[in-house]
């Protein structure tokens, strides 16, 4: 498809882009006076009666089709009630087969082009802002027993508002109820936020489906938060292990660097970065610490007016590396303490 040509009533804005390792392609399109977002799916294809190879090797093909589309049916169907256009939680608005190739629909977001570096550059209360919105979202999705199970930076998009900035989390193709995932080959994602279950589970190294739940996003998200308030991943042996759930599952423990972090939010942090699921924090916890917090009344980290304009990139694009200046907030309020006390005397009784 190409910018000017028209597909199941949307018209192709831009040539698609590629998407990351080459899976699925991405453009814009706009129908009935306004824009959005269309993905499309590299892999499955469906045959028609006329492509080649044998009955029987289409027939495996429409399975798998079948199979996928009764998967992303299933979401939007769940999902639609969850978020109106312009919400936090970016939903499916369509989805579709054209031809032989799979189609997604969903809302065009004005994101800005910034990474964990950038983020880790703000100041604190604009940083707790976003990290509340993401906890938001992600308990909306947890509270239907849902993983999200692909969180990364480039899936929370952030948005310029007129008070500041919001988060926008997208991207749910690989998302599946707790406790049935799919099979262990049908795994995508990105490795640098594997859980270590997760990681064992397309390792089959003893981790059986029924282990793979909701916590397994609240290890990615201890990542992503230290990220946003840091600039850099938690520190590991990177040289052995190259990703931190190979380093979990190794033995390594992961931390927070604490400089310029109040201990209430390092420890929160270090709790969601637990090697064992049963440890770490549920997402409703965690949202409940971050809404304790109160942000200090002066920050002299960057403050987010300063940031490039947005683009419509939708957060793909290039990424600016501006890192964190050093200075950290001032300790949050003493109810995240309590909370955090709450939840380890629980998980040790």
């Amino acid at each position: 498809m190409k910018a000017g040509e028209t597909i199941n009533g949307y018209t192709i804005l831009e040539d698609f882009k590629v998407v990351g390792a080459g899976l699925s392609k991405w453009t814009f399109a706009a129908r009935g006076g306004r824009e959005f977002f269309i993905k499309e799916f590299l892999s499955p294809t469906y045959p028609d009666d006329d492509a080649p190879g044998s009955e029987k090797t289409k027939a495996k093909k429409r399975a798998r089709c079948a199979a996928f589309e009764a998967h992303h049916r299933g979401l939007q169907k769940v999902l639609a009630p969850l978020s109106a256009y312009g919400g936090n939680l970016i939903v499916t608005l369509d989805f579709f087969r054209w031809g032989a190739k799979y189609y997604k629909v969903t809302e065009k977001v004005e994101a800005e082009g910034l990474s964990g570096g950038d983020v880790a550059a703000f100041d604190f209360r604009t940083q707790l802002v976003l990290m509340k919105s993401v906890a938001h979202s992600l308990k909306i999705l947890h509270d239907l027993r849902i993983v999200h199970g692909d969180l990364k930076p480039s899936n929370i998009l952030i948005k310029r508002t007129e008070l500041g900035y919001t988060s926008k989390l997208i991207d749910f193709d690989s998302s599946y109820v707790a406790g049935s995932p799919p099979p262990a080959e049908e795994i995508v994602g990105t490795i640098n936020y594997y859980s270590p279950e997760l990681l064992g589970y397309i390792q089959e190294a003893g981790v059986t489906a029924g282990e793979l739940g909701v916590a397994s996003d609240l290890f990615a998200l201890g990542l992503i938060f230290t990220e946003f308030l840091t600039g850099a991943p938690p520190p590991f042996d990177a040289a052995t292990y190259h990703e931190p759930a190979v380093a979990i599952r190794s033995g390594e423990m992961l931390r927070i660097p604490r400089a310029g972090i109040a201990p209430e939010l390092a420890d929160l942090v270090d709790a969601m970065l637990s090697a064992e699921p049963a440890r770490r924090p549920t997402i409703a916890q965690v949202h409940s610490a971050l809404m304790a917090i109160r942000p200090p009344e002066h920050d002299e980290k960057t403050s987010p007016t300063t940031t490039a304009p947005p683009t419509a990139l939708r957060g793909k694009g290039v990424r600016t590396g501006r890192r964190a200046s050093g200075t950290g907030p001032t300790p949050p309020s003493r109810l995240v303490g309590k909370l955090l006390r709450k939840f380890n005397d629980r998980t040790r009784s």
